[in-house]
């Protein structure tokens, strides 16, 4: 019992900071939240802000499922995928407003540098399609680690196929995009948004949840 409180009092503690945010009006410290957070997104190039918006979402919607493996009692279980959603919905969110000002003609989509799909997708599309592979990559490594504890050797066999799996689907956003941005949006490794378009995704936390 004594671990599920202090897991509690963890998932209190990290969400408290939001909850205070959302309920405060024109503080110093809402001001200096919001401040961090914009001069940490001006330190980030559109290449940084697609790699973050990939990746961080369905890393952290998997919080909860991940918690299956370990047993977790249902009440952390719950905890956990309440805040795997949040934060993961916050950020996917924001990451798709900063990287609204690009163009959003739909482009072919290439495997290689002469081999393509036949298929157009605008870049909102685009990274759509590369987080639910981060996703499944992710949910096959969760998979493998529960057959590997099971521990005889056909579900080690399943296990370890899980996980290269999962490798192969996670590694695939690195190379089909740089294919992508070396294609389409070259620019995207030497600037990030303007001024501009990041006081307009990121006017405070509040608004990213509305």
């Amino acid at each position: 019992m004594s671990k599920i409180f202090s897991r509690l009092a963890l998932f209190f503690s990290v969400l408290s900071p939001f909850v205070m945010h959302l309920n405060t009006r024109d503080t110093s410290r809402t001001d200096a939240f919001t401040k961090g957070c914009r001069d940490l997104i001006r330190t980030f190039t559109y290449e940084d802000i697609l790699a973050c918006t990939v990746y961080v979402p369905p890393m952290l919607f998997m919080v909860g499922p991940a918690a299956i493996v370990t047993n977790a009692p249902l009440i952390i279980l719950v905890l956990y995928t309440i805040l795997g959603f949040a934060l993961s919905w916050m950020l996917h969110r924001m990451g798709h407003r900063l990287l609204s000002a690009l163009p959003k003609e739909p482009h072919m989509m290439y495997l290689s540098r002469s081999r393509c799909l036949p298929v157009k997708l605008t870049l909102r599309q685009f990274i759509w399609m590369m987080e639910i592979i981060v996703g499944a990559a992710m949910f096959s490594g969760i998979l493998g680690k529960r057959f590997f504890l099971a521990g005889n050797t056909l579900e080690l066999l399943i296990s370890l196929s899980l996980f290269a799996l999962g490798l192969a689907l996670y590694l695939i956003p690195v190379y089909v995009g740089r294919i992508w941005i070396g294609r389409y949006y070259p620019a995207m490794t030497l600037v990030g948004p303007t001024e501009e378009v990041i006081n307009t995704s990121f006017p405070g936390l509040r608004s990213i949840f509305k």
